[in-house]
């Protein structure tokens, strides 16, 4: 099993056949940061949803106790 130590991501180039492109022969980069507040972005998103989960559960929950015990 051989392979090439020499490819790096870095270096890898998108073919034109793939993409569609006849103008792509630069290589791809990934700007970090952007991932980065991406993920930060989806984490709060998904932290909203869980306490608006959560909330509405006791909500819930409260207003059965409510009723039931009148």
């Amino acid at each position: 099993m051989s392979y090439n130590k020499d490819l790096r991501a870095s270096d890898i180039e998108i073919s034109s056949q793939l993409t569609g492109d006849v103008n792509i022969d630069t290589p791809q980069k990934v700007n970090i940061s952007a991932l980065k507040l991406r993920l930060v972005k989806r984490e709060k998103k998904e932290n909203f949803k869980n306490r608006a989960i959560i909330l509405t559960i006791f909500c819930f929950l409260g207003s059965i106790g409510y009723f039931i015990s009148n």
